[in-house]
């Protein structure tokens, strides 16, 4: 025995460690320290001292900030994308399940999860959970980004609250290591946060950062064209959409010319003046330049309508615009798969992630639960019904499923799977043996007597010709030719293959 095995037997010397343990040890989670990146943070400025020049290095993003909140005011369209699909997101509520572990038992409900779903009951005094994550979608879609305000007692969340996305900071080094949070409201009123007391949620932005681009950044400019189209729209149904004139005074003084001015202003001019004639005193001509263009003022806002609501990945049904002849606009249930498979999913998978990490993992400590938006079924109830039926009749489903969702109670022998056609029912659980008597009925018809139909389809073969050894001369031309008689061996075996596919066409 060696000094080392000697001392190792003891409890002397360390055990050498094995395999199963450093692989065990190498999915601990990393620390903080063990994460550090390397690379710089793109947009934040050189040797950050404190948080004042950082806000000052974000002015320009105040200012960015402040006229998306007049476009989500001033625009019905962002407005209306925004709400439609914050309310999609939370239709349904939030809800903890536990972890599917492939059909085992799931999770129990420990004292964690019961204190996660009081949070869920009671955020705060004045806003409940699908207000908060309703503000939180808003703000995600109009700003980019979401703040939300974790209060803790006992290093555990207890509260919840919405914090203003247009006033927050995010205190970061160079590399962007978040450090902090500031809130500043008016240079007076400012709050800091510690990095475990906010929750950032934030969109995707194409060279990074701390801060996420939002659609109606993107859409900024058919915003703004669109603001500048309805202005010119009301300003001419206010003046009553009048023809663009020149009007030659000739040899009128200039007193003449203010007192023509003043007077077209009051008589040709406004929704009352619409149908007044235009007259002219002294010789003086009026030309008609150009007609009106309300036409073209609409036709372009609903061109500039189609951008910004493609910026936002909204389908035109879904906001209540229906064009009828419009190719490649999809049906109704088409677009909404489309609206909730490019839209609504991807902005609820950011929210649960950061939810799941902030609250459940290192709030509460939980591993073995999740939070998920409740699915609403959004299909036409005849759909759902029919569908069902379709099941039901194929053997998918059984009566009771069916029954049980209907909210109906169970019957005796509907857990048995059926197969339904039109002319006849069967049970699954001899679809075999029914399939062999299809055999024997389109066969035996066909080429057995009446005493036939018991015998077994698996021996089933094709009948002998009762003739002997073929002529030489029985051939297609020659004088030989068999025009009467049995067909030929070929013709049965082409028969019952016919018969057998028919058969199984039919289940």
């Amino acid at each position: 025995m060696g000094a080392l095995t000697w001392l190792r037997d003891h409890h002397l010397w360390p055990a050498p460690q094995t395999a199963e343990a450093a692989v065990v040890e190498s999915l601990d989670a990393p620390t903080p320290a063990q994460v550090r990146r390397t690379g710089y943070e793109y947009g934040l400025p050189l040797n950050i001292q404190n948080t004042s020049s950082l806000t000052s290095a974000t002015s320009e993003r105040q200012q960015v900030l402040a006229q998306l909140h007049q476009a989500y005011m001033s625009c019905n369209w962002v407005s209306a994308c925004v709400d439609l699909i914050a309310r999609t997101v939370t239709a349904g509520g939030l809800q903890a399940v536990p972890e599917d572990d492939g059909g085992n038992a799931p999770a129990p409900e420990t004292a964690e999860v019961v204190r996660l779903r009081r949070l869920m009951r009671f955020c705060n005094p004045r806003e409940d959970l699908v207000q908060i994550l309703r503000n939180a979608a808003t703000d995600l879609l109009l700003f980019g980004d979401a703040y939300l305000e974790v209060v803790s007692l006992l290093g555990e969340p207890v509260a919840l609250y919405t914090l203003d996305a247009t006033t927050m900071t995010v205190v970061a080094d160079q590399h962007g290591e978040v450090s902090g949070y500031v809130q500043d409201v008016d240079g007076v009123r400012r709050a800091a946060f510690g990095p475990e007391q906010v929750i950032h949620i934030s969109l995707d932005a194409p060279r990074g950062g701390l801060y996420g681009v939002s659609p109606a950044q993107k859409a900024l400019l058919p915003v703004t064209a669109w603001l500048f189209t309805m202005a010119t729209i009301k300003e001419c149904f206010r003046r009553g959409d009048p023809p663009r004139v020149h009007v030659d005074l000739q040899h009128f003084q200039d007193t003449d010319v203010q007192r023509w001015r003043e007077q077209y202003r009051v008589y040709n001019l406004g929704p009352k003046a619409v149908g007044e004639p235009l007259l002219t005193t002294g010789g003086g001509t009026v030309q008609v330049l150009d007609q009106r263009k309300v036409d073209d003022y609409l036709s372009a806002d609903r061109q500039l309508r189609d951008q910004i609501i493609a910026a936002f990945g909204v389908p035109p049904a879904k906001l209540g615009i229906i064009e009828s002849g419009n190719l490649g606009g999809g049906t109704g249930e088409a677009q909404d798969k489309t609206f909730r498979v490019n839209t609504i999913i991807p902005v609820a998978n950011l929210i649960l992630e950061k939810l799941n990490f902030h609250l459940l993992q290192q709030g509460f400590g939980i591993e073995d639960w999740h939070l998920e938006f409740t699915e609403i079924d959004y299909r036409d109830s005849k759909i759902v019904e029919e569908i069902r039926e379709m099941r039901l009749r194929a053997g998918a489903y059984t009566l009771n499923r069916w029954r049980a969702e209907i909210g109906e109670p169970p019957v005796e022998g509907g857990d048995d799977p059926i197969f339904m056609e039109r002319t006849f029912i069967a049970d699954w659980a001899n679809m075999q043996d029914l399939a062999k008597s299809f055999i024997v009925k389109n066969l035996g018809s066909t080429t057995a007597g009446p005493d036939d139909a018991t015998q077994d389809p698996d021996a089933l073969a094709p009948p002998a010709t009762g003739h002997g050894p073929q002529d030489p001369e029985d051939q297609p031309g020659l004088a030989g030719d068999a025009v009467q008689g049995e067909p030929p061996q070929e013709v049965w075996d082409e028969l019952y293959q016919r018969c057998l596919a028919e058969a199984l066409a039919r289940l």
